[in-house]
């Protein structure tokens, strides 16, 4: 009698493809997160670990004062003709793709390494600001958006008088 472990059965192509069980897509690509964490687990980051196309989001900041409202997003690696900025009432769209290949050939190896995949990320502004001024910067890898407020909606001193 022949023993195949499980894992091993589904690799040979016994019984139908993966692509047509979700299940068993998903369940593999856990065996794969796992196998990959107890390997090495000091060699790579938490998004290392995740499966491909799957991403632990856009990192912001967002931070208002009296005159306007600005926002840094951490974009490393991503051109900045391929991100775009949209203001639609009070809501403020980033999004993008990151399109990123490293190549390396020595004498004994050739490596070749690729990154891709998209973001996108809304963000509710407060209604004082005026989305005709918007200004946007990006350097060293981060994006800066600052939108100034409307002058209506800027505090106003007042001068308390005593009788």
């Amino acid at each position: 009698m022949n023993l195949i472990p499980w894992r091993n059965k589904r690799a040979a192509g016994n019984g139908p493809r993966t692509e047509e069980r979700p299940l068993a897509r998903w369940r593999g690509e856990m065996d794969q997160l796992f196998e990959r964490f107890w390997r090495d687990p000091w060699s790579t980051s938490f998004a290392d670990l995740l499966p491909a196309g799957v991403g632990v989001g856009l990192r912001l900041n967002l931070a208002e004062s009296e005159n306007d409202v600005t926002l840094t997003a951490e974009l490393p690696g991503v051109d900045p003709k391929d991100v775009e900025i949209s203001v639609t009432g009070n809501m403020l769209t980033l999004s993008g793709e990151k399109k990123q290949e490293k190549e390396e050939k020595k004498r004994n190896y050739h490596y070749v390494e690729r990154s891709f995949g998209s973001f996108r990320r809304s963000i509710q502004l407060p209604s004082s600001v005026d989305p005709n001024t918007v200004d946007a910067t990006y350097k060293n890898g981060v994006l800066t958006v600052t939108l100034q407020k409307r002058p209506d909606a800027k505090p106003k001193r007042i001068a308390v008088k005593t009788g």
